[in-house]
């Protein structure tokens, strides 16, 4: 007896019948069946569909769910085989709807842009781009790109897979952040907020007389250290510095201490008793 042939299917339900494994989980895009005319459509061609066949109703080909012309863009996933399977123990990871919201959305971009007539594209990259939609899970890579186009459509022309990733880049190009109008009010400069007045050089009246202030402040007397710490700070704010290093300025303030100040008792420099009480007078 002659086998009869089996009835002729979409390819993706051919390999249901088949017995043939499907896309990997998570991965497959949702396709939809026409209730008007019973046609398979991919989900980023069923708007182009349903303008020319004019159909209120469409179906999903995974879970059979009905919807109207204006909810089918809401059904970005369906049923994965791992879902039919597990049943109930089936726990769908939450990263994975939004993974496929975002191809969708992708795809949805480079079918607009191909189909937009003031997009200037060659016949050639927009029927190599319109087969190209036929495949799931283009990368959206520059690199991963290109070697998914030489794989899955054989093309090795370098060229055509630039003239091919310009237009996908630009169908998901951010648009540019707008720019208020040019006026002459918006032409001044902005009023900026009122801030302290930087603090004017002090005059630099030489070592030996900020020696003496600095020793007045402090009782008369001060370790060395801190006294040509204190004798640097001065010289630095009056502006003199120029461009000297901390060690040349520290060894120049000790050597403008005179020895009436030093004593071989300590490691205090102390201003001179008659110098002390005009101070403190």
């Amino acid at each position: 007896l002659k086998r009869s042939s089996p009835p002729c299917l979409p390819p993706r339900e051919a390999c249901r019948v088949a017995g043939a494994p499907g896309p990997p989980a998570g991965l497959a895009m949702v396709y939809f069946e026409c209730q008007a005319c019973n046609e398979t459509v991919k989900k980023p061609k069923l708007a182009k569909h349903l303008e020319i066949c004019g159909s209120y109703y469409v179906s999903c080909i995974d879970c059979s769910k009905v919807f109207a012309w204006n909810e089918w863009e809401a059904h970005t996933s369906c049923m994965s085989e791992a879902q039919k399977y597990q049943g109930k123990l089936f726990e769908a990871k939450e990263s994975s709807n939004k993974g496929q919201a975002k191809q969708d959305a992708w795809v949805d971009n480079v079918q607009k842009r191909i189909e937009d007539p003031e997009a200037g594209i060659s016949a050639q990259t927009k029927a190599l781009l319109v087969k190209l939609l036929g495949f799931n899970n283009i990368p959206r890579k520059q690199k991963p790109f290109g070697n998914f186009v030489k794989n899955s459509l054989k093309i090795w022309d370098d060229k055509k897979i630039g003239e091919m990733w310009d237009v996908i880049f630009a169908a998901n190009a951010k648009p540019p952040a707008a720019t208020a109008p040019t006026n002459a009010a918006s032409k001044e400069a902005p009023q900026q907020p009122d801030t302290p007045a930087k603090p004017a050089c002090k005059e630099w009246a030489g070592w030996k007389r900020a020696l003496d202030e600095v020793l007045a402040a402090h009782d008369g007397e001060l370790p060395w250290q801190k006294l040509r710490d204190a004798l640097v700070a001065r010289y630095r704010s009056s502006g003199q510095a120029n461009g000297m290093s901390e060690e040349s300025l520290g060894c120049q303030a000790l050597a403008e201490i005179p020895e009436a100040y030093l004593s071989a008792e300590d490691a205090l420099v102390r201003l001179p008793a008659p110098a002390k009480r005009q101070k403190q007078a």
